[in-house]
């Protein structure tokens, strides 16, 4: 009998070293502790955002979030995202909190210059700028960074 392969293409899925923390604060609640069964819900919207939560915690009085996001996914969209997502599935089950408009997003792990270069590239190639001289004074090459 042949050995069948663990990994087929089919069934495999893409892991991305693109890491964001997002913490929410309550506006003046103090935060109850939030059923698992919510992230669960939470997890299957937030994948078709191309947003992944990886864990979660309600740390004191606030929301932490560990996502990993796929390629295309901007930072900005993803802190709009985790905020609307979880204002929405809490008021579905019945427990509405009002969240502050402060919110904090952070970039996680081991990027390297590199990384950030080309992300920083293409933005710049998909963007359209006012004035073409600032786009000429970000424009550089990821082997600068070398």
């Amino acid at each position: 009998m042949n050995p069948q392969p663990l990994y087929l293409p089919g069934r495999a899925e893409p892991a991305y070293q693109l890491r964001y923390s997002w913490t929410g604060w309550p506006s003046n609640e103090q935060l109850p502790e939030l059923p698992s069964i919510l992230f669960d819900d939470l997890s299957l919207l937030w994948e078709k955002d191309g947003i992944r939560l990886l864990e979660h915690r309600e740390f004191g009085g606030s929301v932490q979030l560990l996502f990993s996001a796929r390629p295309h996914v901007a930072p900005s969209f993803l802190a709009a995202r985790a905020k609307g997502r979880l204002d929405h599935v809490l008021r579905q089950h019945n427990s509405p909190i009002k969240f502050s408009r402060k919110v904090a997003v952070r970039a996680v792990g081991e990027n390297t210059n590199r990384d950030v270069a080309n992300y920083i590239q293409q933005q710049v190639d998909k963007e359209h700028f006012v004035d073409e001289r600032f786009a000429a004074t970000i424009w550089f090459m990821p082997n600068d960074f070398e």
